[in-house]
């Protein structure tokens, strides 16, 4: 029988691991959600107000590409803690050579797993959730060198009985960071309009956009240290 994981105990090895690596991390998800964040907003076309209004070219570039962007930062953080927690020293560029070369890796697996998640959603979104849940791990399992299909089936054996678990500690950060983000863009769009009356509109739009970019890279980094942890804790 699979040891029931203690949410407290996920949460404070996160959170130590997250403050230990946020200066190497925080670069990386700079570079690799904010950045590309910020320019999918400033020069990429608007996102319609209706999901009717979604177009092809809107979906590829303003969330397609810079989600698979993203994924290289979150490959490089699991990176980065798997190795803190065992007591390797790489660098951030190790880990991040480590990331690229696994890359192409994830998105086979990414796309594997999209459909019956995304089906599960549809359906009755629980059932979709422990999909989820279950295949968390796979990522870390990708980043230690492991095929996408292979990951995918030890994520399941790993996640065994934990399956609720895991998507509700995920789910935690995700409702954290909704309200974070929310405020974030609160405080955008009033910065955007005061600089827009100051005769500074374009300063506003960078404005708004940087806080949304912020939260998104610093989401990036808290999710990436907890998928770490979780695959870590079932394999302790």
């Amino acid at each position: 029988m699979t040891q029931p994981l203690s949410l407290a105990a996920l949460w404070r090895d996160t959170f130590a691991d997250t403050r230990a690596l946020l200066p190497l991390a925080w670069p990386v998800a700079a570079a690799f959600v904010l950045l590309p964040g910020i320019a999918a907003d400033l020069f990429g076309p608007p996102l319609p107000r209706t999901p009717a209004g979604l177009t092809a070219n809107v979906v590829v570039v303003d969330l397609i590409a810079p989600a698979l962007v993203g994924i290289v930062a979150q490959l490089t953080i699991i990176r980065l803690c798997l190795d803190r927690r065992r007591g390797v020293a790489r660098s951030v560029g190790e880990a991040l050579t480590v990331a690229l070369r696994t890359w192409p890796v994830a998105i086979v697996a990414l796309l594997a797993t999209a459909v019956p998640i995304g089906c599960g959603m549809v359906v009755l979104v629980l059932p979709g959730l422990y999909l989820a849940g279950r295949l968390t791990p796979a990522a870390p399992f990708i980043a230690d060198g492991t095929g996408p299909i292979v990951a995918i089936e030890r994520a399941w054996a790993l996640t065994e009985g934990n399956g609720w678990r895991t998507i509700g500690f995920t789910l935690l950060f995700v409702g954290w960071f909704v309200v974070l983000s929310a405020v974030a863009g609160a405080v955008g769009a009033g910065a955007a309009v005061l600089l827009k009356s100051a005769g500074a509109g374009a300063a506003g739009a960078v404005v708004a956009s940087a806080l949304d970019g912020a939260v998104a890279a610093l989401f990036t980094v808290v999710n990436a240290v907890a998928v770490a942890t979780v695959y870590r804790t079932l394999r302790a």
